[in-house]
């Protein structure tokens, strides 16, 4: 703290009350300087420490350095009055520090002369303003929105200029520089690749940087000639033990790459699952400098290795890859957990690249009828429902050659994977993890795009975000959830269906069930009409025979224009089910 102490008074020649003089000589002028005035400087106080008094000229907010002097008794810095313009008479009012040359106390003087100005001048963004700038920056407020906030609380709204850059001195504070090198990234990454104690702190699972002089190509296979070019790479995997943990309990990898959140467009990587209500729970959150199969390959080798570093084990049997149409995504996945699972195609982005593509039809009258016979499809209750309907779908529009060579190239013989019946207890779309895509642009970023070096807190913040919903000790927290819900809809369908006591007869198959009921007012149903069904179902010669209707997410009906009944698949929830059966 301040010690004050008797010092002498100090008078120095004034730097700003400079008179000059002009006298007539003859033919000539001569200019005459008149004598300076000089400044009466009081002393104010001696400090020990010299952030003490840089923190008090700061907070007074007042004085603006000017220059500075060396004397004999030590360093002097003057300081001037920065509530009148720097051009133009400046006030009296002044303050300098002396910084001793025998020892390491630092005096502050003050002159004698008050201030002359009558209003403060306002510079900057005021300080209250700025306090409440600063929360509302915590709070991911976007910048018109402060304005609007602070015009409402009666503060002084500062200039759209003043507050950008106010909020950039904020990001580098909170954020860090703007910059970083390959070099800086792998420190980054090396450091914080160590595994926590707690549960939702993030840490890197893995990292690779590859240096453009390192790079060794690998020409064996041709597939990934193409991603092995000679620039620098760099991938990283970031997660928390809490979201590794649902890798273990479920049978279901969700991924996907998503853009506009870089400023240099390095693409980010979203993977993880969904539960029995169609949940999406992240496994981590990834960064790589490209979108090759390499990178995908990268990231399913970090689920792996992450259960491995923790004891756990993941079930890979009956493991089910939801995801676009990318062959690299489908390639990777193959790679690392093997060919015998099923990949599902999301059929949303299935049905978005179809409709793009129904140009090649030139009468638009069939377009409609074309997505309805698609969307047919894709209720296929297995695969060989989906290539029977697939036969007769072609065998219908094989005049529309552009359209149907489309079709079985892209999305029948190769991309199939996009009907329900490919997997049970699977979504049919990739909606979930988009969802998740979402609200990171409009929560996290505030559709802002951020320097990668900046982007790296964000990656820690929005993992642990994701972390803590999942804690079960939360009272709101998002629970893996292993049993469907039955929402109040569907007990009503099922009393209703109840009241009516029709015979429901069950067939068992492997770890299949199919149930046969009967049709419109009919009560029963016999042997001999699901014998005569099963026979002439798969044995339909054309589309118009052939049609599948959708009732609901859970509950799918098959219609035969030649046979008097309907047939429920074995789509409906065993919950609902066994209600049923209770009261049969």
């Amino acid at each position: 703290m301040a010690q004050s102490q008797s010092v002498a008074h100090y008078i120095s020649d004034s730097e700003n009350d400079i008179d000059m003089e002009i006298q007539p000589s003859g033919n000539t002028e001569t200019v005459k300087r008149k004598k300076q005035n000089r400044r009466k400087w009081i002393p104010l106080c001696t400090y020990n420490d010299k952030d003490d008094i840089i923190n008090k000229i700061k907070n007074d907010g007042i004085w603006s350095k000017t220059h500075t002097n060396i004397t004999s008794e030590g360093k002097r810095v003057y300081y001037r009055c920065n509530q009148v313009k720097w051009r133009g008479k400046q006030c009296p009012a002044g303050i300098h520090l002396l910084y001793h040359s025998e020892n390491e106390c630092i005096t502050m003087y003050k002159t004698e002369d008050d201030h002359l100005h009558q209003e403060s001048r306002s510079i900057g963004i005021n300080q209250q303003s700025k306090e409440v700038i600063c929360e509302l920056f915590k709070m991911k407020i976007k910048p018109k929105h402060m304005l609007e906030l602070l015009e409402e609380k009666g503060l002084p709204v500062p200039k759209k200029q003043q507050l950008s850059n106010y909020l950039t001195s904020l990001r580098e504070k909170c954020y860090g520089t703007s910059t970083i090198s390959l070099g800086e990234l792998e420190a980054w990454c090396q450091q914080n690749s160590f595994i926590p104690d707690d549960d939702d702190k993030p840490w890197v699972l893995k990292y690779q940087i590859e240096y453009e002089d390192e790079i060794n190509n690998d020409n064996d296979d041709d597939n990934v000639s193409n991603d092995d070019d000679d620039k620098n790479k760099f991938r990283f995997f970031v997660t928390t033990k809490r979201l590794l943990f649902n890798a273990s309990i479920s049978n279901k990898i969700h991924v996907d790459a998503i853009y506009k959140l870089i400023w240099q467009e390095f693409p980010c990587f979203i993977i993880g699952t969904t539960d029995m209500i169609k949940q999406f729970h992240p496994y981590g959150f990834a960064v790589c400098s490209n979108e090759k199969e390499k990178d995908f390959e990268f990231i399913f080798s970090c689920i792996c290795d992450g259960l491995r570093n923790l004891n756990l084990q993941m079930n890979e049997q009956e493991l089910v890859l939801i995801a676009d149409g990318a062959e690299a995504i489908s390639n990777a996945f193959s790679k690392v957990f093997g060919t015998d699972h099923n990949i599902v195609m999301c059929w949303f982005h299935m049905r978005k690249c179809v409709e793009k593509k129904l140009n090649l039809v030139e009468d638009k009258a069939l377009h409609n009828e074309i997505m309805n016979d698609i969307e047919t499809l894709q209720l296929s209750k297995n695969k060989k429902t989906f290539n029977i309907a697939t036969r007769l779908f072609l065998k219908k529009w094989e005049k529309q050659e552009r359209c149907i060579q489309y079709l079985s190239s892209e999305w029948l013989e190769s991309k199939n994977g996009w009907y329900e019946g490919l997997s049970m207890y699977v979504p049919s779309t990739n909606n979930a993890l988009e969802a998740t895509n979402r609200m990171i642009k409009d929560e996290d970023t505030l559709r802002e795009r951020l320097v990668l070096s900046r982007f790296t807190v964000v990656i820690f913040s929005i993992v642990n975000k994701w972390s803590k919903e999942r804690n079960p000790t939360l009272i709101n927290s998002k629970i893996f959830e292993h049993q469907p819900s039955i929402t109040l809809s569907h007990w009503t369908d099922a009393y209703n269906w109840v009241k009516l006591n029709k015979e429901v007869i069950s067939i068992s198959n492997d770890d299949t069930t199919t149930y046969y009921l009967p049709a419109g007012e009919e009560i029963t149903i016999t042997g001999k009409e699901i014998k005569r069904y099963e026979t002439y179902f798969y044995l339909y010669s054309s589309w118009s025979h052939h049609k599948l209707l959708r009732l609901d997410q859970q509950l799918a009906e098959v219609y035969s224009q030649s046979s008097t009944y309907k047939i429920y698949l074995s789509l409906l929830r065993i919950n609902i089910i066994s209600f049923i059966d209770n009261h049969l």
